[in-house]
């Protein structure tokens, strides 16, 4: 499952990273740890942005890179 799966106020624990290193290196920075909880705060229509509460902030980020960071369920 990816977080860009996830339903509204739905927790998951990031499981991996997308392969990219840079992109990777850019989530660590903004707090996309793998092991941490994370919950989709709200989905902006038309395929715009998802923000994300993790670490008690949100943090935005598009869908397609939503769709490469790997999560479980809680």
């Amino acid at each position: 499952m990816t977080l860009a799966e996830l339903k509204p106020n739905q927790k998951a624990i990031i499981a991996g990273l997308p392969e990219d290193l840079d992109l990777a290196a850019q989530l660590l920075e903004q707090g996309f740890v793998p092991d941490s909880e994370i919950s989709l705060a709200h989905k902006a229509p038309f395929n715009g942005p998802m923000a994300f509460r993790i670490h008690n902030t949100k943090i935005s980020i598009g869908q397609k890179i939503a769709g490469q960071i790997k999560v479980e369920h809680c």
